[in-house]
């Protein structure tokens, strides 16, 4: 990250705060969408799995393991702390929430996940629908085989792992799958890489697929994707939550960007 991107993202925050509406549902006509805001992304209610998910987190936390680590984003490998990882590149238990939540009311049948890190968010993502198939894609051997001994502590069996460059493997699952129903986007935050990834998901998605993109505001590069992916042809409504976006593509809701804090 450059100076520029710290600066970019400072003021970004402060707009998304000045403009956010906490008033649940504020502005909000269609009931689809007042209902996610409302009981879903301002719920602060626990369920069942979240306890135990956040158990295997504070375990990560205190890895002192040092592993080999292959970014195929950068290029570059070399040796971090599991709990360095599961400190810095997880997404948090907010936003694992608000996925969990979004899977158990949505229940999709097939869920991607781009960014498997050490499989805390895929837990968030597997777990509400069982009987969904997860496939969840990580480019670093090591990292993956940390994230397949979470799913087992979990007993978490619906998961699929796919290894390797992402740029590669994704395009070769999409070309034997039939549809996408949900997908969380965490891999790669770089502009051309997240359209890349963006644009190959809505060819294999339909009107009640949900794309959810994390760090939108993470880079300058990450928030020019964000104003591509809201003016996408095929996109109706987003929620811009800061650090996070979430995409709809059903042609009956409003095209507006709903900002929102969570």
């Amino acid at each position: 990250m450059t100076l520029r991107d710290y600066f970019y993202r400072a003021v970004v925050w402060l707009k998304h705060r000045f403009r956010a509406r906490n008033t649940l549902g504020y502005g909000v006509h269609s009931p689809f969408l007042y209902y996610i805001i409302s009981m879903l992304i301002y719920d602060k209610n626990a369920y069942y799995a979240f306890p135990r998910i956040e158990k295997r987190r504070a375990v990560l936390l205190r890895n002192k393991q040092p592993i080999e680590v292959l970014d195929y984003g950068t290029g570059r490998s070399g040796m971090r702390i599991v709990g360095q990882i599961a400190a810095t590149s997880v997404s948090n238990r907010r936003e694992g929430e608000i996925l969990f939540k979004l899977v158990n009311y949505l229940q999709p049948d097939t869920i991607v996940e781009l960014g498997t890190s050490l499989g805390i968010t895929t837990a968030y993502l597997a777990s509400p629908r069982k009987e969904a198939h997860v496939i969840t894609f990580e480019g670093s051997d090591a990292v993956a085989e940390i994230a397949k001994e979470t799913f087992d502590r979990l007993e978490l069996n619906n998961i699929e792992v796919i290894n390797g460059n992402i740029d590669d493997s994704l395009a070769s699952f999409l070309r034997d799958s039939k549809r996408v129903d949900f997908a969380f986007l965490d891999a790669n935050h770089t502009e051309d890489a997240t359209m890349r990834y963006f644009g190959q998901l809505v060819e294999k998605g339909h009107g009640k697929t949900v794309i959810v993109v994390d760090d939108i505001h993470y880079s300058i590069s990450m928030g020019k994707a964000w104003e591509q992916i809201r003016r996408h042809k095929k996109v109706t409504a987003t929620f811009d939550c800061y650090d996070m976006g979430i995409v709809f593509f059903d042609e009956h809701l409003p095209q507006k960007t709903y900002i929102l804090n969570l």
